[in-house]
């Protein structure tokens, strides 16, 4: 293979099927090594979360071998409302010329969607546990000059919760958590918009009408919020947990021995009642079975306790099978994994990108302080 025979194309759905063997052919390397399989459509994913998205393709002749998508956003900050392109599903082959390769087709991306889909700038999140996209993307060896530059914008923890220890940290008899009800969206929509004139990086269509940015949601509905209410039935919290099924499967293929000892402890936990157990890896079953857990969105609270009443709510309203999974900053300290809870967390950032010749937005600054709206922004 030689660098001409590689073209740079941008996908259609007439590509669904290759891409999807490609996509699922290379696994993600972290604390479990884990392919992603969508149904039918490849692009099913985007269409279901709501977003506008361009997909590249890299190929040698008719074979897939490098694929990155790119999910477009207005997003609010303080002072404004920029158009950033996510980029994400980056998946390369093994072979080192295509690896080579890319970094020269990634650099005129940046400026056809800056051109084309009027872009203000580009974020992606890093699984930084992820030794060989950390060593490719943030600290190469050999630094070339049509490689994009990367500058941490935010540090956040990908948290998963697998049961709660028996007696520890009970929920305060002062909160109420309870399913949706009709009478409730009025008071929900105004706590839903006190939270985004906090927050940056929020969808700007939700900053501006709650009510009508979930209306139109294939994802989202009403009826699947748990709402926290004081003692005086006022609104203090709130979550919508959603299932990892309604999105994509992730298949584990392997753990490393942090995330094995993990797993061998949830078995007994979940033999006693307080704990669930993790799917078995590839490696051990060679069977491919999906990971089962629900997505924390919406997630908010006014204080830890309230927190741990949401997510213990989420818990034991989900599957028998299924675990949770929110991110944080670790500086929002309500946001922490409850005490008595069974979990893990991963760290995570997300980074501005650039192309060498561009100074980076100042709303993308590590130096923000501002917390930022994590829903989807890790995928």
């Amino acid at each position: 293979m030689s660098k001409e025979d590689l073209v740079l194309e941008e996908a259609t759905p007439e590509n669904s099927d290759k891409l999807n063997e490609f996509f699922t052919s290379v696994p993600l390397r972290g604390e479990i090594d884990v392919k992603i399989q969508r149904e039918h459509s490849f692009f099913s994913f985007y269409q279901r979360i709501g977003l506008e998205y361009k997909t590249f393709v890299i190929k040698d002749a008719d074979e897939v071998v490098g694929t990155a998508s790119f999910l477009f956003k207005n997003l609010s900050f303080q002072n404004r409302v920029l158009k950033l392109a996510q980029a994400c599903d980056l998946r390369i082959s093994s072979n080192r010329k295509v690896i080579m390769s890319w970094s020269k087709f990634f650099h005129p991306i940046l400026e056809k969607l800056r051109d084309e889909n009027k872009c203000d700038g580009f974020i992606t999140s890093i699984n930084q546990t992820e030794t060989q996209a950390m060593n490719a993307f943030i600290r190469p060896k050999i630094k070339r000059a049509h490689q994009p530059q990367y500058s941490l914008a935010r540090s956040y923890h990908l948290v998963s919760i697998h049961g709660f220890y028996p007696f520890i940290n009970p929920v305060n008899k002062n909160i109420k958590v309870r399913p949706y009800q009709s009478s409730d969206k009025a008071a929900l929509v105004e706590y839903l918009g006190q939270i985004c004139k906090k927050t940056d990086f929020i969808p700007h269509e939700l900053t501006e009408n709650p009510e009508d940015y979930i209306n139109k949601s294939l994802l989202y509905s009403w009826s699947q919020f748990l709402i926290a209410f004081d003692s005086t039935n006022k609104i203090i919290g709130c979550v919508q947990p959603i299932s990892s099924s309604l999105i994509q499967d992730y298949l584990p293929q392997d753990y490393s021995s942090q995330s094995h000892n993990l797993r061998q402890f949830l078995k007994a936990a979940q033999l006693l009642g307080f704990g669930r157990r993790l799917t078995r890896p590839f490696s051990r079953s060679q069977k491919q079975e999906a990971l089962s857990f629900r997505l924390l969105h919406f997630l908010s609270a006014s204080h830890p306790e309230v927190f741990n009443a949401l997510v213990r709510a989420s818990y034991k309203t989900s599957l028998q099978n299924e675990f949770l999974m929110y991110a944080y900053e670790v500086s929002d300290y309500k946001k922490r994994p409850p005490k008595g809870s069974i979990y893990s967390e991963i760290p995570y950032g997300l980074y501005s990108i650039e192309t060498a010749d561009r100074d980076f937005l100042p709303e993308l600054s590590l130096l923000n302080t501002t917390p930022v709206w994590l829903d989807f922004i890790w995928f």
